[in-house]
């Protein structure tokens, strides 16, 4: 599957694919930062994803936020840390802490703000360079599609395939995982908990990749 992501395939995740990603009956512990500009909707995915609904009025978050949630993938489970940071720039400092040990981002952007798209690679080479792992897996969210019909001047999806597939290339290459772009509404609730899902699968991808590096020839 290429890094453009709209809809998981029917065959994405298979019996195989998780026995050969997870150890068999495994519990497992990751920690997932939210990271874009301020307003993207950070905060309304992380409380959608763990059951908590949408609420339209907008507050800002003061440094990070936190939730835990646990997850099945087949027989396996996963627990997240999920930790929602604040987007603006005098938060920069306070974000570089909650980096260490990230095992994998949702990147979001507001489709009706460029501003959001134009600062994506800034964001990730922050936390690619903070989080003491280098490079890790990453989903490019396009959140609010709700509001494609608007009228409002959105973000062309072209741009962000391109964007996708600039990455996407270089992390298969070189790090073993695949960047993927995924459209989202945190006020429907649409392919939210898939993007955590396709972002689960990488981290393991990644994860099996290092493994099978290190194994002797």
């Amino acid at each position: 599957m290429n890094g453009v992501t709209t809809n998981l395939p029917s065959d994405f995740e298979t019996d195989l694919d998780v026995e050969f990603l997870f150890p068999k009956d495994s519990r497992t512990l990751w920690k997932i930062v939210l990271i874009g500009n301020g307003a993207v909707g950070k905060t309304s995915i992380r409380r959608r994803f763990i059951g908590h609904g949408f609420n339209p009025v907008y507050s800002a978050t003061i440094g990070a936020d936190f939730s835990t949630y646990v997850v099945n993938l087949g027989s396996r489970e996963i627990k997240y840390q999920i930790w929602d940071l604040a987007g603006q720039p005098h938060f920069s400092e306070v974000r570089q802490t909650f980096y260490k040990g990230t095992n994998g981002a949702l990147l979001i952007y507001d489709i009706t703000n460029r501003d959001s798209f134009k600062n994506l690679e800034n964001w990730i080479g922050e936390l690619w360079e903070h989080n003491m792992k280098g490079p890790i897996p990453l989903i490019l969210v396009a959140n609010k599609i709700d509001l494609k019909e608007s009228g409002l001047n959105l973000v062309p999806r072209q741009y962000a395939e391109y964007l996708t597939r600039k990455y996407d290339k270089k992390s298969r290459e070189n790090y073993g995982f695949g960047i993927h772009l995924i459209e989202t509404s945190a006020r429907t609730g649409e392919n939210i908990s898939m993007a955590f899902q396709i972002l689960s699968i990488q981290i393991a991808v990644q994860q099996r990749f290092k493994q099978l590096r290190m194994k002797p020839s």
